[in-house]
């Protein structure tokens, strides 16, 4: 009988590893045996965690420097610990939370004479004290601006804002170290993986346990990510020491079950919301897995193998990856004590204009909420921009010193409905919940932490601030000859920006010769 093969967009997307000369080289990885991805992106920057004595630091480069890195180039350093964990802001390219064995969290604001500069990044803009040891992972909120999470080996998870830099919630009852954190996509709950093989989900502004069960039964760690609003995966070990990846629901009650393999490496997951593909790595192998999620199945797609075996990967937000080359996803990846190759997931398509059946609306990178409305408990779903935008004016980048994005960029998605709606109800008390007659924010405060790029949209009138922005629809279909011309003018655009970064990237490898 002949084997039905299941369609899908996604089935032949490939992955591509950069070249060397497109790679980050001369670099001082950290060697911690702490479980951390070491890597972190976004459009504008790649921040790797540093190999420092007498100290902790970590090292952000900007997106363009490819090569080798030149060997005095500037650390953010001003933990007495050895940094275990770093997070860029979504909502400002700029700022970033480093995570420290000094049971401190740190935020910084890149300057920007970052690449220029020669003396090290020694001022934190805030300092997070508070844990009781040392703080492994940390994890902003999707859709507040300025709330952030940390977890301790003192078994809690801080929620912090901060603005304030003050505790507004403790998330304990924890039997060991905390091993992984993921918010939920509209920020009102956090999941948690522990030590001690059990798997939770707060309320992250009252501290209640929402739901807790028993998870992987190995005694290595384990790692959670949100598969949309009430589905979960979690990567950890059987009794006999094999690779799993299963599948709860908001519950907690497992879905999917699925045994990989046998190898030793922790399994790092990530998640694409766009494309509803998990991405399943192996640290210490080369192998990249990745599944299509549906029908509450893990559907495999292919798998990337290389020889060079990965430390660590960091994943690029949407809406910085590379549209008009159909790329769907990148990672960073921690190839040796020294490089850092990027790779590039695409589907294969060669396409002269917009694919829009593989490029739904993606996060942003501009808060729903302020951190006051988000602890007064405010709801509301993650802003949305049109993936044509990307296409057009290639990466989005976010913050300070940011051109604005036209409120016409913005698309409006209704909140996911959850199979487990108890669980999206008790996560915001009833008397809190927002009316539509009461919905109007607090007069928006000026943030030193996050000064976010506001859409024009948002600074009318204070009863539309925090509404998402709507696409206003064409009045007519426009001619074909126009379309033909914004498409020609798209390529050329393209190709201007591909021959400027190539002069740049040959500039800056000549002052590295020189020097």
């Amino acid at each position: 009988m002949a084997s039905v093969v299941r369609a899908s967009k996604y089935r032949h997307v490939f992955g591509t590893t950069a070249k060397r000369e497109d790679s980050f080289e001369n670099l001082r990885v950290a060697t911690s045996a702490w479980d951390s991805n070491f890597v972190t992106a976004n459009p504008k920057y790649v921040a790797v965690n540093w190999a420092a004595s007498g100290g902790g630091a970590f090292c952000i480069v900007p997106q363009a420097l490819t090569g080798k890195l030149r060997g005095d180039f500037p650390v953010f350093s001003a933990h007495q610990g050895a940094v275990l964990d770093t997070a860029f802001s979504p909502f400002d390219d700029n700022v970033i939370a480093s995570a420290a064995e000094d049971h401190q969290v740190m935020i910084w604001r890149v300057p920007e004479d970052l690449e220029e500069r020669e003396e090290d990044v020694t001022e934190p803009i805030k300092v997070l004290r508070g844990h009781g040891r040392k703080v492994g992972h940390v994890a902003w909120n999707p859709v507040a601006e300025g709330v952030l999470a940390a977890s301790s080996s003192d078994n809690t998870v801080r929620i912090w804002d901060v603005e304030s830099a003050e505790v507004r919630q403790t998330l304990g009852g924890f039997g060991d170290t905390v091993m992984s954190i993921a918010w939920s996509p509209d920020g009102t709950q956090l999941a948690a993986t522990c030590r001690d093989k059990k798997l939770r989900i707060f309320d992250a502004r009252t501290g209640r346990v929402e739901h807790e069960a028993a998870s992987h039964t190995g005694i290595k760690g384990s790692r959670v990510v949100w598969l949309g609003a009430d589905r979960l995966a979690t990567t950890g070990f059987s009794r006999t020491s094999g690779r799993e990846v299963w599948v709860w629901d908001a519950a907690l009650a497992p879905v999917t079950r699925m045994d990989v393999d046998t190898s030793a490496g922790m399994l790092m997951p990530f998640y694409d919301a766009g494309t509803r593909v998990l991405y399943v790595a192996g640290k210490g192998d080369g192998n990249i897995r990745y599944y299509e999620f549906a029908d509450d199945k893990l559907h495999f797609l292919s798998e990337l193998q290389s020889p060079e075996p990965q430390r660590g990967l960091g994943v690029l937000p949407r809406r910085g990856i590379d549209v008009p080359r159909c790329e769907v996803m990148r990672f960073y990846k921690v190839a040796s004590n020294s490089l850092v190759e990027p790779i590039s997931f695409r589907v294969p398509r060669k396409a002269e204009s917009f694919q829009s059946d593989i490029y739904p609306p993606a996060h942003a990178g501009c808060p729903s909420l302020s951190a006051e409305e988000y602890f007064a408990g405010k709801c509301a779903q993650p802003k949305m921009v049109d993936m044509e935008v990307i296409y057009r004016d290639g990466p989005l980048v976010v913050g300070a010193g940011a051109p604005p994005v036209q409120s016409s960029a913005f698309v409006t998605v209704s909140a996911p409905v959850s199979v487990s709606a108890p669980v999206a109800q008790r996560s915001t008390p009833a008397s809190q919940q927002p009316t539509p007659a009461t919905q109007s924010p607090a007069p928006e405060r000026q943030s030193p932490v996050s000064q976010t790029r506001t859409p024009a949209s948002q600074t009318q009138t204070p009863a539309s601030q925090n509404q998402t922005p709507q696409r206003q629809p064409s009045p007519a279909p426009e001619p074909a000859e126009l379309i033909s011309l914004r498409e020609e003018t798209a390529r050329l655009q393209l190709a201007l920006n591909q021959a400027q970064k190539a002069a740049t990237d040959a500039s800056t490898r000549e002052r590295t010769t020189q020097q």
